[in-house]
């Protein structure tokens, strides 16, 4: 009796056994997966970002085939570019297509814009604006900015630049470039809003500051004219110094012009130009390079020595404390 019942009781224990074997190796093959489809993910993102762009197509494909909106984006953002693979806008909008119905907010932008162009699908202004709406809603700025953009001038619904201003600001204040640089311009011109150079000025610096050309170009169009700048010399001067000692970069590059020039009631200062000129150039803004070049070959080597040094000083203070700001 006692061999029957230990017999018994070791089956039974051996089922039990065979069963936590199999939940526990089902949970940890699960884990496994679920880590590798992390791990190939951040490779491929990692190689897209790297410019290994036939590795991240692969590694993307195998990732988007099985149901991952962020792959899915990236796959319709490549074949969008022809990155690897040739471009083919249908097959960008098909993959755009399965991640925006998720919900991804970064996909319904882009097949937004899709549908905007006609770019592998039908143009269809009221798919554009929906898909945009529902990106704006997650508080997707480019979303916010498109759908500005959209009645602006008037694309898929009736132009109303009071609208306008409303999903530019929304974007602008979350630091969308082209949303404070259109802002800007909508201040500037009285559209939707009342004309305002100050506010103007005020977006077209923040746009400016992140390297958005057409905003450069519109503020040091403005300075020139005296738009939204102190009248009084004195008060002007002081208004762009406190601007390029704050970082902002088409303060600077005025600044430098006052002083090459001689005007706005400053005396002429090379060095002082020179400096200026230089940070702004290596800042990316190229029309700073020809004057500063102009006056490296004006200066003899001991001015042209403090002028460097002047300008790896302002460097210091007025460029990498605003980055870190």
């Amino acid at each position: 009796m006692l061999l029957i019942y230990y017999s018994r009781y070791s089956t039974e224990s051996m089922k039990a056994y065979k069963i936590m074997k199999f939940l526990l190796l089902t949970f940890s093959v699960a884990i496994f997966i679920s880590a590798c489809g992390q791990s190939n993910y951040e490779l491929a993102n990692a190689s897209y970002e790297a410019g290994d762009y036939e590795r991240a197509f692969k590694e993307f494909s195998f990732l988007a085939n099985d149901g991952d909106i962020k792959a899915q984006y990236f796959l319709g953002v490549m074949y969008e570019k022809g990155q690897y693979i040739e471009q083919n806008f249908q097959h960008a909008s098909k993959w755009y297509m399965k991640s925006a119905k998720k919900g991804y907010p970064n996909a319904q932008v882009r097949l937004a814009q899709l549908y905007i162009q006609g770019a592998g699908v039908e143009r269809d202004y009221w798919m554009a604006m929906k898909w945009s709406r529902r990106a704006a809603v997650q508080g997707n700025e480019e979303a916010e900015a498109s759908i500005g953009y959209m009645f602006h001038d008037g694309i898929g619904v009736n132009q109303d630049y009071v609208e306008a201003v409303k999903w530019y600001r929304k974007a602008a204040e979350k630091g969308w470039a082209k949303a404070q640089h259109d802002l800007g311009v909508m201040y500037q011109n009285g559209r939707g809003v009342e004309k305002n150079y100050f506010q103007a000025i005020t977006w077209y610096r923040k746009a400016s500051d992140q390297g958005f050309l057409a905003s450069q170009i519109n503020l040091i169009s403005m300075y020139h004219e005296g738009l939204g700048v102190p009248e009084n010399n004195i008060l002007a001067i002081e208004w762009f110094q406190s601007l390029a000692e704050k970082g902002h970069i088409m303060a600077q590059y005025r600044l430098a012009e006052m002083y090459y020039q001689g005007i706005g009631g400053v005396d002429k200062d090379y060095i002082e130009a020179y400096a200026w000129f230089g940070i702004v150039a290596a800042r990316g803004f190229k029309p700073a390079e020809k004057p500063r070049d102009q006056i490296e070959n004006q200066l003899n080597k001991i001015k042209i020595d403090k002028a460097r040094v002047l300008a790896r000083e302002y460097w210091t203070k007025y460029v990498n404390i605003a980055n870190s700001q």
